[in-house]
């Protein structure tokens, strides 16, 4: 069976929220609104988001009920008081959190913050977790992803296949892994993941694409040739823009917990669903305005670039610090490090789907900018009234002309149709932690960025 898996989630503790500090209804608003919203993005399993973080895993264990081994569904009422109704099956979830390693980089006094994500076969590995981090002093009470400070790359590996050793049906994965934060990402940066996580590395079987990236932008990376790639939404809220944004198609012998590390462990996945690489927030290197830290860039004053034209050591030509550098540029340096330097493309061939949300697509086409506007979510029902979910508008070709010959506006259809086919872009595309902007019927060249503005 092939199924459609959103594996990087937060719960409304994500942040280092306070335990107590959220209102309990909102955190179970929250909860409720991934839970509805999922099956209309077609997606059949999403991670629990912070498992570890005590708050967090009384509401679970109280809420989720096992239906299959390690596979779990909320026991409670999905659809009520939601603007898009639905008759879909409840989604299912595994236990999943992610913690935020730091350690040396090799030769330095810098440190660097690598965040890795974590599934979890039950609870009782989850209390093992929360003991390990409790015997190594972690800050875990009133933190949703704590972080794990290590003094040396042997710390780092020790304490990452302690965890692995909790139970052999722990998955970690790390994450995003070319974003800022993420293992290769801009952020005092390393090009060889033993410079980070040592040996333990060898027990990693997936990686984390991130929003920013897609399998031809980590094909630039001969180190990542033997992994599974992965995608996930990594969703901090339960917005519909958010929730699914990017997902995992796995083939699966049962739809159990098991059956998931298999194919992650045997890379059978069947595709990922990605984000355009140029909306994601860190695709390219830049500063955007209203900045204050490092650096002070005023209203309308920001600058971006494509790697052949960042300025000399990455500093920033309008406030004199150094850039926030972008994945393309990290991805185009680590293939040289790696004495393998590859064009995008040039890596081993992944099959995945290209989309940006629907919701997106409508509040493009309405001119609205809020994509909370009960108007948009109106628009979105009737689509889906024809598509069935947003993953079958993706990757069922028949669909399209069922929208052709539906009642929905010919100028809508065409949009959706022509980010189907790949008529569109982001201009500006993501850079320093904004958005790619959406524009459809054009196309961008972004190998070939040169912009300072103000």
């Amino acid at each position: 069976m092939e199924i459609h898996a959103d594996l990087h989630a937060h719960s409304a503790f994500a942040g280092g929220a306070r335990a107590g500090g959220t209102d309990e209804k909102k955190i179970r608003r929250r909860f409720i609104d991934s839970a509805h919203y999922s099956p209309l993005k077609g997606v059949n399993l999403i991670g629990t988001g912070d498992c570890q973080f005590d708050p967090w895993t009384g509401f679970l264990s109280k809420n989720l009920e096992e239906v299959e081994n390690g596979i779990y569904e909320y026991s409670g009422d999905t659809g009520q008081n939601s603007s898009i109704p639905h008759d879909l099956s409840k989604p299912k979830y595994i236990l999943q959190t992610e913690l935020i390693f730091t350690g040396p980089l090799p030769d330095s006094k810098k440190r660097k913050r690598v965040h890795i994500i974590i599934l979890f076969p039950d609870f009782d590995s989850i209390s093992e977790l929360n003991a390990l981090l409790d015997k190594w002093g972690v800050s875990r009470k009133n933190m949703a992803r704590p972080y794990v400070v290590c003094q040396t790359r042997d710390e780092v590996d020790n304490k990452i296949q302690e965890i692995m050793d909790i139970h052999p049906m722990i998955e970690m994965i790390p994450a995003h892994v070319l974003t800022p934060e993420g293992v290769y990402g801009g952020n005092n940066r390393i090009n060889f993941m033993y410079d980070f996580f040592g040996d333990a590395h060898t027990r990693f079987n997936a990686i984390e694409t991130g929003l920013s990236a897609d399998p031809t932008i980590l094909g630039m990376i001969s180190e990542l040739d033997r992994y599974t790639l992965i995608s996930n939404a990594d969703a901090h809220s339960a917005s519909l823009n958010r929730v699914g944004r990017e997902f995992t198609t796995y083939r699966m012998n049962n739809m159990d917990y098991t059956s998931l590390i298999d194919s992650l462990r045997r890379n059978r996945v069947v595709k990922t669903a990605e984000f355009h690489p140029t909306e994601g927030r860190y695709f390219l290197t830049g500063h955007r305005d209203m900045r204050k830290m490092p650096g002070i860039h005023a209203k309308h004053q920001f600058c971006y670039f494509s790697p052949k034209h960042v300025p000399v050591e990455d500093i920033c030509p309008q406030c004199g610090k150094e850039l926030t550098v972008g994945v393309l540029q990290r991805a185009t340096e680590i293939g040289i490090a790696q004495g393998e330097p590859r064009n995008i493309g040039d890596g081993p061939k992944r099959d995945f789907v290209t989309m940006v949300p629907l919701i997106e697509i409508i509040a493009h086409y309405m001119g609205i900018k809020s994509i909370t506007s009960k108007k948009i979510k109106r628009v979105y029902a009737d689509v889906l009234d024809y598509t069935g979910t947003e993953v079958n508008l993706w990757i069922d070709q028949t669909i399209d002309d069922r929208l052709k010959d539906s009642k929905l506006p010919e100028k809508l259809v065409e949009q959706i149709l022509e980010v189907k086919r790949g008529n569109f872009s982001f201009f500006p595309g993501g850079y320093d932690g904004t958005y790619g902007v959406l524009r459809i019927g054009e196309q961008i060249d972004f190998k070939d960025i040169n912009v300072v503005q103000g």
